[in-house]
């Protein structure tokens, strides 16, 4: 077994610094950017804002300089929508509309083009919660379509399909965790063929799968229905797998160098929240008695909130759904500091350089210095907090018709009953400027609300 500091020296090639080709660019949340703004605010360091077509909670994804995004429209989400901007001066390239294969309820309950695309030198590819995947030139014309309901069956989710797509130069691997047969999925890019398909366990979950490497070969690890289970990229042959977790629903993991920070978030139909606090844990490659995978350690009261853990400078960083940043030490899971940000982020934290970006949903960003102390160095807004307040305020009374009204005696996707503030609260979470995803690049992050592309850059860029 291979001593975890010596995983720690066995980090993956980094991105090239102009591009960002999916969520969490490789997975990792690690950008090697140069230049990038610390500080900003409505009247500084923001280039350009764009409006989007339809509503989006994808991330948006960047190829050099083009910045894609996509996007659905319509009561039923009759249509889906995919965008390139110019990354210079946020310019709209090209829209492309098709007809969804699929229907189903448009309102903030509901998955919204959650699913984040990839990007390659040659094609964009996009899922959407719809079943439908595309790939396109980075012109816009369409190569091939695909069907996945038609194909592999309907999508069975409280709340829609919210995986986003992972890649190898050769396939994208689409995870469907539902009520139905669970699956991962391996499609050739060239021709929109299966190469492969593995069933997954039997489980609701928006988690979306990851590409890392071991032993000089791509593996992709997914998380959900209690496992992570790391496959062979090239074969879809299980490799290893972690089970007994709990809240494998909503954060993915995160691998660096030979290891993984699992996220983890509540169980509301049975709630434990020891057993989730255990489940935000360190995986490592290569365990005892040959096992592929085996579990260094787990927190004793870490919960995760919608983001997913980032491992930095010998440090994972979790993020709760109240806020609160839990800094751990990657050797011995030992906690450093937990200290509560101004607004909770959605989108998964960005390491870059020294720094560690927290992006809260309500467009409040906090940068950190990357370290066992918690060192806050600015927070950034994209809205004055008036003009957010009535934002906010328009977004509620505008969305109230669409929200549908929870089962009687019953919390969010059936679980125990919730006081009256607290479900009212979540009902509402996704309604306003939330800030879902962002790609960071040379000089500039992009932040993505569900109707609009904010360019945050540094003075001179």
């Amino acid at each position: 077994m291979m001593p975890i500091a010596i995983f720690l020296t066995l980090a993956a090639a980094p991105l090239p610094t102009d591009t960002w080709p999916g969520f969490r660019g490789d997975g990792s949340s690690h950008s090697t950017a140069r230049a990038l703004p610390t500080t900003w605010s409505p009247q500084e360091n923001v280039a350009w804002r764009s409006e989007l077509p339809g509503y989006g909670q994808s991330s948006p994804v960047v190829w050099k300089g083009r910045v894609f995004v996509t996007a659905i429209d319509g009561p039923e989400k009759e249509k889906v929508l995919v965008a390139a901007l110019e990354l210079a001066t946020g310019k709209r390239l090209w829209v492309k509309e098709f007809a969804s294969s699929h229907r189903g309820k448009n309102n903030p309950m509901m998955s919204r083009a959650a699913p984040t695309p990839v990007v390659d030198a040659d094609a964009l590819y996009c899922l959407f919660e719809t079943g439908d995947l595309f790939a396109f030139s980075h012109d816009g014309a369409k190569l091939w379509h695909r069907d996945l309901v038609a194909d592999h069956g309907e999508f069975k989710n409280n709340h829609g399909l919210g995986s986003s797509l992972a890649q190898t130069p050769r396939a994208v691997f689409v995870q469907v965790d539902h009520f139905g047969p669970s699956y991962l999925l391996a499609v050739d890019k060239a021709t929109g063929k299966d190469l492969w398909k593995a069933d997954r366990p039997q489980a609701p979950g928006w988690t979306s799968p990851v590409v890392t490497d071991w032993n000089g070969k791509p593996v992709v690890v997914a998380s959900g229905g209690g496992t992570v289970i790391a496959y062979d990229a090239a074969s879809g042959q299980e490799l290893g797998r972690v089970e007994g977790l709990t809240g494998l629903n909503i954060p993915s993991v995160c691998p660096s160098g030979g290891v993984i920070a699992v996220g983890a978030g509540e169980n509301r139909l049975k709630p434990d929240p020891a057993a989730s606090a255990r489940s935000n844990c360190l995986i490592r490659f290569g365990g005892k008695d040959g096992a592929a995978l085996e579990t260094v350690w787990g927190t004793k009261k870490v919960i995760s909130g919608t983001a997913s853990p980032v491992i930095h400078g010998g440090y994972a960083f979790y993020v709760s759904k109240s806020g609160f940043v839990h800094c751990l030490d990657l050797k011995t899971g030992e906690e450093k500091y937990a200290e509560r940000l101004e607004d909770t982020p959605w989108a998964t934290p960005v390491a870059a350089g020294e720094y560690i970006y927290f992006f809260g949903k309500s467009g409040v960003t906090t940068v950190l210095k990357a370290g066992p102390v918690f060192e806050p160095v600015a927070v950034n807004r994209l809205w004055t907090r008036e003009e957010y307040a009535a934002r906010l305020a328009a977004a509620k009374k505008a969305a109230a018709p669409t929200l549908p009204k929870p089962p009687e005696g019953k919390g969010p996707g059936g679980g125990p009953p919730v006081p009256k503030e607290e479900l009212e609260a979540m009902r509402y979470a996704a309604v306003g400027d939330v800030v879902y995803g962002v790609a960071v690049v040379d000089g500039t992050i992009l932040l993505r609300t569900g109707t609009e592309l904010i360019c945050v850059r540094a003075a001179g860029r």
